[in-house]
């Protein structure tokens, strides 16, 4: 019996050191509920504008929710080189009831099908600390996007 327990410590004290030792976990990365918009400068022009929010992807050392349009149109070169909106971030700070609307920034995509060439934009919120709700609203008829993060600042 004895022999027995001392050959249960073993893998019980190992088990409790490696969970000692293991590494901190960050929060995860959130990817948002895309926004599906028409858009304008091509016809026609149709798609989504995609959000994530990381919280070890920081712009300036502000925490970020980054935006890009993904469009697809038909390529005629004599209507447009491109399709785009105007989107627009409402958030709210789920814990402290604080809330905002950041300014409205153009967003568009040169590819008509594919991949998108467009850029990520960084929308950097003053959310304060706590659960923040980001709804993501375009100036063309839409179904919003939405995503929920936790923001540490």
């Amino acid at each position: 019996m004895r022999m027995f327990r001392s050959l249960l410590a073993v893998p019980v004290a190992a088990a409790a050191l490696l969970a000692v030792a293991a590494p901190a976990q960050a929060d995860p990365v959130t990817t948002f509920t895309p926004a599906n918009t028409l858009g304008g400068g091509a016809f026609p022009c149709f798609g989504q504008i995609l959000a994530f929010h990381d919280p070890q992807n920081t712009f300036y050392g502000r925490q970020t929710v980054w935006i890009r349009a993904d469009f697809t149109f038909l390529p005629i070169p004599i209507l447009a080189r491109g399709c785009g909106v105007m989107a627009t971030l409402t958030w709210k700070n789920l814990d402290s009831g604080a809330s905002g609307t950041f300014p409205p920034v153009s967003l568009g995509d040169g590819t008509a099908f594919g991949p998108t060439d467009a850029l990520w934009v960084p929308e950097t919120l003053p959310t304060g600390p706590g659960r923040v709700e980001v709804t993501i609203d375009t100036d063309f008829p839409h179904t919003p996007g939405k995503g929920t993060f936790y923001s540490p600042e």
